[in-house]
């Protein structure tokens, strides 16, 4: 196994905040200076539109009501395609987090064709944080649920969510793994006996179980309670489904291998189920190393 998967990668130093002047601009602001202050960021605020003296002025009065300084932080505004210009700002500016407010579900058609806040998680390069309910005292993260399936950027998710549950005090980080039982279906063959298939199976498992002990090994995770759960069904679905149940505050999942389109909505890869419905605020880390 590559240790530099298992290998904490630097906080986040730069975090963008997409900023719409809708009803709850102030909500995501707030939560902004919140996480400037976990992690000690520099801040830079993208509003895509026209640049009036109005919401000029309106903007500057929150930042200096959430006490943000104007020497450590800065406000871009430009024109175009709301998707792209985003996108090519934080690529800009060398982002490793973008923020954007979402709801928590869509109607079927503005799904289908896309909100803002979804589009750019199926293409962002960086990091991402969809806030579901931002709030202008921001909660508490008590409860953290994330992706621990078999794949190379889970290493690096992982330890993401720890530094996330060290800086907002969690009190518990449940680390998922879905079993695709479809996928282990394929095993079955006229060539192998039941008992062959079952003992394929066990072997497996136990392998996907060893690469999980070894990263948590090399990951500090402090007096964080970390609780690993496997649980068969389909990816995506079963680690929203348990994070909607438990009633979790924040969802980590490793950012997709490749950009999503439409047709990932028909055929959902498996951070589709995540997005169709949101299950609480949800984190995608992207690895700059697997770019």
């Amino acid at each position: 196994m590559d240790a530099k998967h298992q290998l904490p990668e630097k906080v986040f130093n730069k975090i963008a905040i997409a900023v719409a002047f809708s009803p709850r601009i102030e909500a995501i602001l707030a939560e902004a200076k919140n996480l400037e202050e976990k992690f000690n960021a520099e801040i830079i605020f993208i509003h895509v539109g026209k640049q009036s003296l109005e919401h000029e002025q309106y903007l500057k009065h929150l930042l200096h009501r959430f006490h943000f300084d104007d020497e450590k932080n800065k406000i871009i505004w430009q024109n175009g395609i709301p998707v792209e210009t985003i996108l090519n700002v934080c690529e800009e500016e060398n982002v490793d987090l973008l923020v954007a407010g979402a709801l928590e579900k869509e109607s079927l058609l503005k799904y289908f064709q896309g909100s803002v806040a979804r589009k750019l998680s199926r293409k962002t390069k960086c990091s991402m944080l969809m806030l579901t309910d931002p709030t202008i005292k921001p909660i508490q993260l008590k409860k953290i649920v994330v992706e621990g399936s078999d794949h190379s950027k889970t290493g690096n998710t992982i330890s993401h969510a720890m530094e996330w549950a060290k800086a907002y005090q969690s009190e518990e980080v449940n680390i998922i793994q879905e079993t695709d039982l479809s996928k282990l279906a394929l095993t079955r063959s006229d060539e192998f006996k039941e008992v062959e298939v079952a003992k394929l199976k066990a072997v497996l498992l136990k392998e996907e179980d060893e690469k999980l002990n070894y990263i948590l090994s090399c990951i500090d995770c402090g007096n964080i309670k970390v609780n690993v759960k496997r649980i068969d069904g389909k990816p995506g679905y079963v680690i929203s489904k348990f994070a909607r149940e438990n009633n979790a505050d924040l969802l980590v999942l490793n950012s997709p291998d490749r950009k999503l389109n439409i047709l990932d909505r028909v055929f959902p890869h498996d951070i589709e189920f995540a997005l169709a419905d949101l299950p609480c605020n949800l984190l995608l880390i992207n690895s700059k190393d697997e770019e």
